[in-house]
C-alpha cells in the first residue's frame, strides 16, 4: 500500500518538472525589432538548407522582398503590384517565432546591417522542424551600398553553385526525358504558319492576393494551339517534353482516357504533334541559367476542318 503514494509523488514530480519546461520554453522572449525601426532591408539571399537555391524538378527560391519594421508588431512589406508598402501585423509565439503576411518565421539574426529568418513549415497548427529547410537573408539598403558597395540585384544573382547545379541537370534532362524538369526561362512556340495561332494561357488569380501567382507561373507552362483547315475536328489536351533541340515528344494525356481508347488517341495525339505542331511553329527549348534542357509544357491543341 505504501508503493502507491511513492508513484503518486514521483508522477507530481515529474509533472512539476514538464510543466516547468513549457513554461520556461513559452517565456523565451519574442523577438524586437526596436533597435532597427524604420531601417529599409532588400532580401539578398533565399536558400535551402543544401546552400542552392534550386530544387530537383526546377523550382527557383528567389529573393524578392523589401521590409521595414515600424513597430514590434508591424512591418511594412513592398507590394510590387500596388507598388507600395503594405503594413502588416505581427503575431509573437515562443522560440523566437513570430508570423506576419501569412507566414511563420523564426529569427536567426537581427543587427542594423542584415536580418536572417527561417520559414517554418506548419502542419495542422504544428511546427514541423524537419520541412523547414529554407532560410532568407536581408541586407540594409545602406550596408549594400555604402559597406559592401554593391547592388542588391548583383548579391541576388544565383550562386556558383547553382550554375554548377543546374548544368549537372541539364546533362540529365538531356540524356534522359525521364529527368525533364521546368525551365527557368520557358519553352518560347511562336507560329510560323497562318493555319495555325498560339495563346500562351495565364495562370490563376491567386484567389488571396488577386494577382497572378508569378513565383510559380514557370513551373507549369500551358498553351491553347488552333489549327484551322485541319483534315477533320478534333480537341485533345496533353503534355509534351520538348527537348534540348525543340523536339516534340508526346508525355500523356491531361484528362482522363478510357483504357479502351489510349492507343488509338496516342496515335492521334502523336501524329498531330508531328504534322502539325513541328511543321507549323518555331519551338525554342526551356532554358535555365543559360542551359537548354528537356522540359514539360501542358498544350490544348483545338482543329477546324
Amino acid at each position: 500500500m505504501k508503493f502507491f503514494p511513492s508513484v503518486f509523488l514521483f508522477s507530481l514530480f515529474l509533472l512539476f518538472i514538464s510543466c516547468g519546461h513549457i513554461s520556461k520554453i513559452n517565456e523565451e522572449p519574442a523577438p524586437t525589432f526596436t533597435a532597427i525601426k524604420g531601417i529599409k532591408y532588400t532580401e539578398v539571399k533565399r536558400r535551402f538548407n543544401n546552400g542552392l537555391s534550386f530544387t530537383n524538378q526546377g523550382f527557383q527560391l528567389e529573393p524578392e522582398w523589401n521590409i521595414y519594421f515600424n513597430a514590434d508588431d508591424s512591418v511594412r512589406i513592398f507590394s510590387p503590384e500596388k507598388k507600395q508598402y503594405m503594413t502588416y501585423r505581427i503575431f509573437h509565439s515562443h522560440k523566437a517565432l513570430f508570423q506576419f503576411a501569412r507566414e511563420w518565421f523564426r529569427v536567426k539574426h537581427v543587427s542594423k546591417d542584415s536580418l536572417i529568418f527561417q520559414v517554418m513549415e506548419l502542419e495542422s497548427r504544428a511546427v514541423m522542424e524537419d520541412l523547414s529547410t529554407i532560410t532568407m537573408t536581408l541586407y540594409s539598403d545602406d550596408y549594400i551600398k555604402n559597406v559592401l558597395k554593391t547592388t542588391a540585384e548583383k548579391l541576388k544573382a544565383p550562386s556558383k553553385e547553382d550554375s554548377l547545379f543546374i548544368k549537372y541537370r541539364a546533362i540529365q534532362a538531356n540524356s534522359d526525358l525521364d529527368s525533364a524538369f521546368a525551365a527557368r526561362n520557358p519553352v518560347k512556340l511562336t507560329s510560323k504558319s497562318k493555319i495555325t495561332r498560339v495563346e500562351k494561357i495565364m495562370p490563376s488569380l491567386d484567389p488571396y492576393l488577386g494577382h497572378v501567382n508569378r513565383s510559380e507561373e514557370y513551373l507549369y507552362p500551358e498553351y491553347r494551339i488552333n489549327i484551322d483547315k485541319a483534315y477533320q475536328d478534333f480537341q485533345y489536351s496533353f503534355s509534351v517534353i520538348v527537348d534540348h533541340n525543340g523536339r516534340m515528344h508526346f508525355k500523356q494525356f491531361l484528362v482522363a482516357v478510357e483504357p479502351e481508347f489510349i492507343e488509338t488517341k496516342t496515335k492521334v495525339a502523336k501524329g498531330i504533334i508531328d504534322v502539325y505542331l513541328r511543321n507549323t511553329l518555331d519551338i525554342i527549348p526551356g532554358n535555365t541559367l543559360g542551359f537548354p534542357h528537356s522540359s514539360v509544357i501542358n498544350l490544348h491543341v483545338i482543329g477546324r476542318k
